[in-house]
Protein backbone atom coordinates (compact mmCIF):
# COMPACT_ATOMS: atom_id res chain seq x y z
CA UNK A 1 0.00 0.00 0.00
CA UNK A 2 1.34 3.65 -0.91
CA UNK A 3 0.86 4.67 2.62
CA UNK A 4 2.79 2.02 4.95
CA UNK A 5 6.65 3.79 4.31
CA UNK A 6 9.03 2.14 6.05
CA UNK A 7 9.69 2.61 9.90
CA UNK A 8 6.22 4.21 9.88
CA UNK A 9 3.71 3.66 12.86
CA UNK A 10 0.19 2.75 11.91
CA UNK A 11 -2.78 3.66 13.74
CA UNK A 12 -5.82 3.38 11.70
CA UNK A 13 -6.18 6.73 10.04
CA UNK A 14 -3.45 8.23 11.95
CA UNK A 15 0.51 7.44 10.61
CA UNK A 16 3.87 8.64 11.77
CA UNK A 17 6.30 9.22 8.29
CA UNK A 18 9.78 8.63 7.85
CA UNK A 19 10.45 12.18 8.44
CA UNK A 20 8.84 12.58 11.84
CA UNK A 21 5.79 14.28 10.52
CA UNK A 22 2.14 12.76 11.91
CA UNK A 23 -0.28 11.75 9.14
CA UNK A 24 -4.35 11.80 8.48
CA UNK A 25 -6.43 10.67 6.40
CA UNK A 26 -8.76 13.06 4.33
CA UNK A 27 -10.28 13.06 0.99
CA UNK A 28 -8.65 15.02 -1.37
CA UNK A 29 -11.62 17.42 -2.67
CA UNK A 30 -8.68 19.55 -4.61
CA UNK A 31 -10.35 18.79 -8.11
CA UNK A 32 -7.57 17.32 -9.09
CA UNK A 33 -4.58 14.80 -8.20
CA UNK A 34 -2.80 15.79 -5.09
CA UNK A 35 0.39 17.53 -4.94
CA UNK A 36 2.71 16.56 -2.22
CA UNK A 37 4.06 19.27 0.02
CA UNK A 38 0.82 21.34 -0.83
CA UNK A 39 -0.94 23.40 1.94
CA UNK A 40 -4.78 22.49 2.63
CA UNK A 41 -7.38 23.71 4.49
CA UNK A 42 -10.62 21.68 5.40
CA UNK A 43 -13.16 21.64 3.18
CA UNK A 44 -16.70 23.43 4.95
CA UNK A 45 -18.41 21.36 2.11
CA UNK A 46 -17.90 17.86 2.75
CA UNK A 47 -16.89 16.31 6.43
CA UNK A 48 -13.43 14.68 6.29
CA UNK A 49 -11.65 16.44 3.20
CA UNK A 50 -9.75 18.98 2.14
CA UNK A 51 -9.10 21.36 -0.49
CA UNK A 52 -6.70 23.74 -1.16
CA UNK A 53 -6.09 27.70 0.38
CA UNK A 54 -7.18 30.98 -1.11
CA UNK A 55 -4.77 34.16 -0.91
CA UNK A 56 -5.57 35.58 2.25
CA UNK A 57 -7.28 32.09 3.42
CA UNK A 58 -5.71 31.87 7.41
CA UNK A 59 -6.02 29.02 9.26
CA UNK A 60 -4.54 25.85 7.17
CA UNK A 61 -4.80 22.30 8.75
CA UNK A 62 -1.62 20.49 6.95
CA UNK A 63 0.24 19.53 4.05
CA UNK A 64 -0.54 16.70 1.51
CA UNK A 65 1.97 13.98 1.82
CA UNK A 66 1.32 12.23 -1.09
CA UNK A 67 1.49 12.36 -5.01
CA UNK A 68 -1.11 12.04 -7.80
CA UNK A 69 -4.16 10.86 -5.51
CA UNK A 70 -7.46 11.25 -7.32
CA UNK A 71 -9.67 13.75 -5.82
CA UNK A 72 -12.60 12.47 -4.29
CA UNK A 73 -9.97 9.81 -3.04
CA UNK A 74 -8.40 9.32 0.98
CA UNK A 75 -4.76 11.07 1.05
CA UNK A 76 -2.71 11.67 3.56
CA UNK A 77 -1.98 15.26 4.94
CA UNK A 78 1.02 15.84 7.60
CA UNK A 79 -0.70 17.78 10.36
CA UNK A 80 1.81 18.06 12.90
CA UNK A 81 5.84 17.70 13.27
CA UNK A 82 8.02 17.10 10.05
CA UNK A 83 6.62 18.52 6.66
CA UNK A 84 7.63 18.32 3.37
CA UNK A 85 6.62 22.05 1.91
CA UNK A 86 6.43 23.15 -1.68
CA UNK A 87 7.53 26.32 -1.92
CA UNK A 88 7.24 29.33 -4.83
CA UNK A 89 11.07 29.53 -4.64
CA UNK A 90 13.99 29.81 -2.40
CA UNK A 91 14.39 28.36 1.05
CA UNK A 92 17.31 29.34 3.39
CA UNK A 93 17.16 26.93 6.91
CA UNK A 94 16.13 28.65 9.54
CA UNK A 95 13.87 31.02 7.84
CA UNK A 96 9.98 30.85 8.35
CA UNK A 97 7.28 29.62 6.26
CA UNK A 98 4.07 31.23 5.58
CA UNK A 99 0.97 31.06 3.25
CA UNK A 100 -0.38 34.40 0.75
CA UNK A 101 -1.64 37.49 1.53
CA UNK A 102 -3.19 39.68 -1.24
CA UNK A 103 0.23 41.82 -0.30
CA UNK A 104 2.17 39.61 -1.78
CA UNK A 105 1.40 40.17 -5.33
CA UNK A 106 1.32 38.32 -8.51
CA UNK A 107 3.72 35.23 -7.01
CA UNK A 108 0.22 33.54 -5.39
CA UNK A 109 -0.10 29.95 -6.53
CA UNK A 110 -2.73 27.64 -4.78
CA UNK A 111 -1.10 25.02 -2.52
CA UNK A 112 2.37 26.59 -2.51
CA UNK A 113 4.23 28.36 0.45
CA UNK A 114 6.63 31.28 0.86
CA UNK A 115 9.89 31.08 2.77
CA UNK A 116 11.36 34.73 4.18
CA UNK A 117 13.42 35.88 6.83
CA UNK A 118 12.10 36.40 10.80
CA UNK A 119 10.63 39.66 10.25
CA UNK A 120 11.83 42.16 12.73
CA UNK A 121 9.64 43.30 15.87
CA UNK A 122 6.77 44.33 15.75
CA UNK A 123 5.91 41.59 14.04
CA UNK A 124 3.43 41.97 11.52
CA UNK A 125 -0.20 40.62 12.69
CA UNK A 126 -1.50 40.08 9.76
CA UNK A 127 1.88 37.67 8.57
CA UNK A 128 1.85 35.86 12.19
CA UNK A 129 -1.72 34.17 11.33
CA UNK A 130 -0.22 32.84 7.84
CA UNK A 131 2.62 31.54 9.12
CA UNK A 132 2.75 27.25 9.16
CA UNK A 133 6.30 26.73 10.11
CA UNK A 134 9.92 26.61 9.96
CA UNK A 135 12.48 25.75 7.69
CA UNK A 136 14.93 22.99 8.30
CA UNK A 137 16.42 22.71 4.21
CA UNK A 138 17.55 25.22 2.34
CA UNK A 139 17.37 25.09 -1.72
CA UNK A 140 17.23 27.11 -4.64
CA UNK A 141 14.00 27.63 -6.35
CA UNK A 142 10.79 25.71 -6.36
CA UNK A 143 10.44 22.92 -4.67
CA UNK A 144 9.95 21.15 -1.68
CA UNK A 145 12.01 21.32 1.66
CA UNK A 146 11.77 19.95 5.04
CA UNK A 147 9.69 22.38 7.73
CA UNK A 148 8.87 21.69 11.38
CA UNK A 149 5.18 22.74 10.66
CA UNK A 150 3.29 24.89 13.21
CA UNK A 151 -0.49 26.65 12.70
CA UNK A 152 -1.06 29.97 14.57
Amino acid sequence: MRHEATNSLKTGKAFFTPEGGLTIKLTNKTGAPSVKGYMVHANSGQDNSFVLGLVDEPDPIGFVYENGVADGSECLVVVSGIAQVYFIGNTTRGQFARWFLSADGASYVAGQCIAEALPASPFSDAKHFYEVGHVLESRTGAGLAKCVIHFN
